[in-house]
């Protein structure tokens, strides 16, 4: 009888060990099926907004990142224990998930979605697999819609700086432009800076992908940041120099250079040129 035991023993701990780990990743796939409902309203204000229209790649990037860490993860789900108070974070998220969804209040669900899954993450996993997946989570946060009343104050102030910016540069080069408001005045043309043009989609936009960058081509924690800090400054010079060259070429050529094919590209442009410089800063930090 105990040879018998002696032999079943391993047998029976593997399975264990293997039953654990699928209850485990049961665990973390309920907790994202739990959060369909708010991802759905979600999905709603990223599709009739402007800037937000990048948060349906958000946990499309995230997966990526979690595929990647994949052998770290399962080696951390393998020796994983369960915290004592991992089940309450989970309850506390869930409810302010739900509250916020029957207030149809966007932000406070899309947090909400977040809080679920980095909860869920750490009563399943533990301390070591949040920090496995610290960025995949945290980066689920940029796909949150900030409050309408800060995203028109981001709006106006964006735009200031880029109106301002573009209007010192021209002087500089000689030309003669006035500005009031978002109002751009050249020798027989009135020009309307639009909000596109103010800096916020590209940086709404260039966010998650400096996020990406900084973790996967740097290492550091100063050169990260200063990786991902550098998005603003990017994406607000990136939208100066649409302007400029948008008011050169109608005060040159005429209105026409202010609309149509050409202008739209200028959009693609400025994004084009956000990630090379994001990259090139990746490679110089190194």
């Amino acid at each position: 009888m105990s040879t018998t035991r002696a032999l079943e023993s391993p047998l029976s701990g593997e399975r264990q060990a293997a039953f654990e780990l699928y209850l485990r990743v049961a665990c973390l796939l309920a907790s994202l099926a739990a959060a369909w409902p708010a991802l759905r309203l979600l999905s709603y204000i990223w599709t009739s907004s402007d800037y937000l229209a990048h948060g349906y790649l958000i946990p499309v990037t995230s997966a990526g990142l979690v595929w990647l860490r994949r052998e770290r993860i399962r080696e951390n789900l393998r020796e994983a224990t369960t915290p004592v108070w991992g089940p309450a974070l989970v309850l506390f998220a869930a409810l302010l998930q739900g509250g916020a969804m029957l207030a149809e209040a966007g932000t406070a669900a899309g947090i909400g979605v977040v809080l679920t899954i980095a909860a869920t993450v750490y009563a399943v996993g533990g301390r070591r697999l949040s920090r496995t997946l610290l960025v995949p989570v945290g980066l689920l946060l940029l796909m949150v819609p900030p409050p309408v009343h800060l995203q028109d104050r981001l709006l106006f102030g964006l735009k200031g700086v880029v109106v301002h910016s573009a209007v010192e540069l021209l002087h500089a080069a000689g030309y003669s432009v006035a500005a009031t408001g978002n109002r751009l005045f050249v020798p027989g043309h009135e020009l309307f800076v639009a909000d596109a043009c103010s800096g916020l989609t590209s940086i709404v936009t260039l966010l998650p992908l400096g996020v990406v960058v900084a973790y996967l081509l740097s290492h550091g924690v100063w050169r990260r940041l200063l990786i991902v800090g550098s998005v603003v400054p990017i994406a607000v010079s990136g939208n100066v120099a649409r302007v400029v060259i948008t008011v050169a070429l109608v005060a040159s050529k005429g209105i026409g250079y202010a609309e149509g094919m050409l202008h739209e590209s200028f959009g693609v442009m400025t994004f084009a040129g956000g990630t090379v410089a994001l990259l090139l800063l990746a490679r110089l930090l190194r």
